[in-house]
């Protein structure tokens, strides 16, 4: 193993730990749910950290292959907090163990820690023809490509990104339910601060734009052009992190936002508040899955997507065959009917409204009408003063995932994200200037990966 990869493991393993909640430090690891009988002679080890590639495997793929769907044991890690420690675990000791994985779920913020190790084989190991991806988007190609060019996880969803937006707060705090009058509030970071301030004023603080001022933070840390280090591993921090940090200042200097942090309960909380008596968020960034995944139902036929002010993703997750996997014949036929196979992206589509990684999948799910309200959640536009705003779940999106360029997304990515969310926090909180949290963030990521120098 070498010292990199070593690296990489031991600071995933940090980042894992810092995830979890402070409140939540002293719970118990959840078990594994293993569903299917991993002790059968032709069992097939299928790995993820919740109930998502499950249910796929559950509906589109059992009903077109019944048979090898029989043969699936699934094993749910109990949330991504512990997944790639549990998994790391079991990788190292190999196709020994019964659970060892066949085939696994990865998640775009640490899927080049995978794909450059030698625990996957390329897609061409097990049978799939490059040709085949010629329908996906090229961004999520690159994100499972390793560094020497071998594709190693395909991805089933496209997650071009977006900002969601409440219909009946915007109707009430932007006098307008329109989605190309809202979007005009969303057109670039300067315009963000100035309906930020709007909306302040005018609830007098009962609602507010975002809930926290990290709602902009992968608008431009997935649109970067610069990685977190150059082709000689030096680091390099680009315009958008201090951007970033400039903005997320602003925001808590005039009280523009609720301070929260994402995923946290005060955070869900204001997808909820009526915006007068209770608070409430008036737009929260998202993308596809965000929307029928994450959203309350509050959000439900109450729900206005506005492009966000620079073209970037969010998350998705790819599927991978592990160096030991017991039949690469089936997991070939599994990563392909559900990344490749346009039948089988259009069932997915039908399955949950993902706006899935293929083009020719996209355009006949537009053709045929479907997913026009992403499970309930898209505004009916029937407001009578302003007319019929509708919008289509997946139109929206069309021009928004062949621009997306993931070049600079690295194995270290996950790690060093979490760092900067630290610095940031003592940067717009007074405890530091700028100039210190961004030197301290250089050399963070230097402690972190010593192989990573500064100029």
């Amino acid at each position: 193993m070498s010292k990199k990869w070593l690296s990489l493991l031991l600071a995933g393993a940090v980042v894992a730990t810092m995830a979890v909640p402070v409140a939540a430090e002293e719970e118990t690891e959840p078990d594994n749910t293993i569903t299917g009988d991993s002790s059968a002679d032709d069992a097939f080890v299928v790995w993820g950290w919740n109930d998502d590639i499950k249910t796929i495997l559950d509906t589109v793929f059992a009903e077109a292959y019944p048979e090898e769907y029989s043969r699936i044991v699934f094993v749910n890690t109990g949330g991504s907090d512990y997944y790639q420690t549990k998994l790391d675990a079991v990788l190292e000791e190999g196709s020994s163990n019964e659970l060892y994985p066949d085939l696994m779920g990865l998640e775009v913020d640490y899927v080049q820690k995978y794909t450059n190790s030698d625990w996957l084989l390329s897609i061409t190991d097990i049978g799939i023809s490059e040709d085949s991806l010629a329908n996906m988007y090229q961004y999520n190609i690159d994100l499972g490509t390793d560094y020497d060019g071998n594709v190693k996880a395909l991805f089933w969803q496209a997650t071009p990104g977006c900002y969601a937006v409440r219909a009946d707060l915007a109707e009430k705090y932007l006098g307008t339910t329109d989605p190309d009058e809202v979007a005009a509030y969303f057109t670039d970071l300067d315009t963000i601060i100035a309906t930020a301030e709007m909306v302040n004023e005018a609830s007098g603080g009962t609602c507010k734009l975002f809930s926290g001022y990290d709602e902009i933070k992968r608008s431009l840390m997935n649109s970067r052009e610069v990685g977190f280090y150059d082709e000689n591993d030096v680091i390099t921090l680009d315009e958008n992190i201090t951007t970033y940090l400039e903005t997320a200042k602003t925001l808590y200097d005039e009280d523009l936002t609720y301070n929260t942090s994402q995923w946290s309960a005060d955070w869900y909380a204001n997808m909820d508040g009526d915006g007068e008596e209770t608070n409430a968020a008036l737009a929260y960034f998202g993308c596809p899955w965000f929307v029928y995944w994450s959203l309350s139902d509050t959000w439900k036929d109450n729900t206005i997507l506005v492009a966000a002010q620079e073209q970037c993703f969010w998350g998705g997750t790819g599927l991978a065959a592990t160096t030991e996997c017991s039949d690469t014949e089936l997991a070939a036929l599994i990563m392909s009917y559900l990344t490749t196979d346009t039948d089988g992206m259009v069932a997915i589509n039908a399955q949950n409204s993902d706006f899935v990684n293929n083009t020719a999948a996209i355009e006949a799910i537009v053709e045929s009408g479907a997913s026009a309200d992403g499970n309930g959640y898209m505004y009916p536009g029937e407001d009578e003063e302003y007319g019929d705003d509708d919008q289509n779940f997946i139109e929206f999106f069309l021009d928004k995932a062949d621009a997306i360029d993931a070049s600079t997304v690295t194995a270290e990515d996950q790690t060093i994200l979490s760092l900067l969310d630290t610095e940031c926090q003592a940067y717009v909180t007074g405890e530091k200037d700028l100039d210190t949290a961004l030197s301290d963030l250089t050399a963070a990521i230097h402690d972190t990966y010593s192989y990573l120098s500064v100029e």
